[in-house]
């Protein structure tokens, strides 16, 4: 059996996932080995997204999906109590009315606030769509102004998990989850530090503790404990998950895919450290570039035998030659998370340079703001008066189109893991400026050819580069044979055959 580990599976998703649900696909398409994908986080709406990835033709109907709570209740989560007679599903609606409490409601969002006779604002209620099944309600401290406690709800109206937060704090301090009967099945608790890390699992039947774990790993190790049989092959896509999978007890035989940089600054991440310490239990490591192999073997003493160099892919047929509709913008675009290691004030501060040449090119910039860095943008933005220049957009579902009607792709990360999105921008014609980071940008920009690369953090270079691609325009823009679909099909058939797969 093939499976493969990761810690999620979002809908929305980036390059990890992105590159995960391609290798699955391809294996099964051009060889015929269907994977099973297993997933340890909390997500109640996972049957939507399996359905959406297969609509989406991001998945073959051989894939299977499981998840970790899924496993643990028989999935029994998604039981929906049914009427007696026509054994139809049964909605359990909630009044809009809380006795004692003023409501103002916002009919467009189906929200509604509630406040005491103080005219503090006390609840917090989301409902599905206008009518009375409650989707999620949230307590709130009147002294604070900040949520308690939250109540989440299915979509028939059933109670499926209930989080408290520590005082004054957004972080969490205890979770349950409910079946849809009521009965708790699984309790965790949280540590008041930056990471708000788990430090206790509780599983539960009939209201009695069963098992108890000291955190996530420890719960995950005993999933696959249970799941897997010596000799499975299993491919690890989570950092996260290292710890877990090569120390449970059966002889899996394990693929690592390193999906990013293992380094921060001249150190090794804490979370690639595990892997590397306990090689013996790894058959493989999956590695994007032969840098990132050789600076892994100057750090620790791993055989080039343990070790299989495979790039991210493209599909050969995305990149085809412009016509008359693909008439381009006059702007640069940015697609990836806002993160602190995407070094944005790089680039906002190189755009502004940039402008001094006289050109009026744009930015629009398409992400999710997950390390507060929309507030620094913003600040920036204000300070240049670039407000009519830059526009933030949210992350975008369809990237390839964004890039190509745009003039370049701009890159300033500190770091990268290869860069899926350079590829994904150069296959629609779009050509890339980048800092030259490990790793990958200079493994898939040839210079002066299909973009630019920038000494790391050198802005007035970057700016200088921006100004040549405007005036200068690139042409016949296009990646690298080895980065194409061909390519990888040829990859993956040598580490199955290895495998003894096909």
């Amino acid at each position: 059996m093939i499976y493969t580990v990761t810690s999620t599976l979002p809908p929305s998703h980036g390059g990890r996932t992105q590159a995960l649900l391609r290798r699955i696909k391809l294996i099964d398409e051009e060889f015929n080995v269907p994977t099973k994908i297993l997933t340890t986080n909390y997500n109640r709406n996972y049957p939507n997204i399996y359905k959406k990835f297969l609509e989406d033709h991001k998945v073959t109907d051989n894939i299977e999906f499981e998840n970790i709570y899924e496993w643990l209740t028989n999935f029994k989560i998604y039981d929906v109590p049914k009427t007696k007679i026509l054994k139809k599903p049964k909605y359990n609606k909630v009044s809009k009315r809380i006795s004692g409490l003023k409501a103002e409601k916002n009919p467009q969002n189906h929200e509604i606030k509630y406040y005491d006779k103080n005219q503090q604002l006390v609840r917090f209620r989301k409902y599905f769509s206008n009518n009375s099944i409650l989707h999620y309600e949230d307590v709130i401290s009147p002294e604070t102004g900040m949520k308690t406690m939250r109540h989440e709800y299915n979509s028939y109206g059933y109670l499926h998990r209930v989080l408290h937060y520590f005082d004054g704090s957004k972080k969490k301090s205890q979770e349950m989850m409910f079946y849809p009967d009521g009965e708790m099945y699984c309790e965790r608790h949280f540590k008041d530090n930056d990471k708000n890390s788990v430090n206790l699992v509780k599983l539960l039947k009939n209201g009695e503790v069963y098992e108890t774990f000291s955190d996530d790993k420890a719960f995950a190790k005993y999933y696959f404990e249970h799941k897997f049989n010596d000799d499975d092959i299993v491919f690890c896509d989570a950092r996260l998950l290292d710890d877990p999978l090569l120390s449970q007890s059966h002889q899996t035989r394990n693929i690592l895919v390193l999906h990013s940089s293992h380094l921060s600054g001249k150190k090794i991440k804490k979370s690639f450290k595990y892997a590397f310490e306990h090689k013996e239990n790894v058959e493989k490591f999956i590695v994007l570039t032969q840098q990132q192999k050789e600076d892994i073997q100057q750090m620790y003493d791993i055989a080039d035998n343990q070790f299989t160099l495979i790039p991210h892919f493209i599909e050969d047929t995305t990149a085809k030659e412009p016509t008359k509709d693909d008439e381009k913008e006059d702007r640069f675009v940015f697609i990836g998370r806002f993160s602190k290691e995407k070094q944005l004030d790089h680039l906002l501060k190189a755009y502004n340079e940039f402008l001094k040449s006289g050109h009026q090119t744009k930015l629009a910039l398409f992400g999710r703001d997950v390390d507060n860095q929309r507030a620094m943008m913003d600040d920036l933005i204000e300070t240049y008066q670039l407000n009519d220049k830059v526009s933030i957009h949210k992350y975008t579902s369809n990237p390839l189109a964004e890039f190509k009607k745009s003039k370049a792709s701009l890159l300033t990360s500190s770091y990268e893991g290869f860069g899926l999105t350079i590829m994904e921008s150069i296959s629609m014609g779009c050509p890339v400026v980048s800092y030259d980071v490990r790793y990958g940008p200079n493994e898939i920009i040839d210079h002066g050819q299909n973009g630019y690369l920038v000494e790391a953090n050198n802005i007035n270079q970057l700016a200088e580069y921006m100004t040549q691609i405007i005036e200068h325009p690139l042409t016949n823009v296009k990646n690298n044979e080895k980065l194409y679909y061909s390519s990888a099909v040829n990859n993956y058939k040598q580490l199955l055959e290895h495998l003894n797969v096909i």
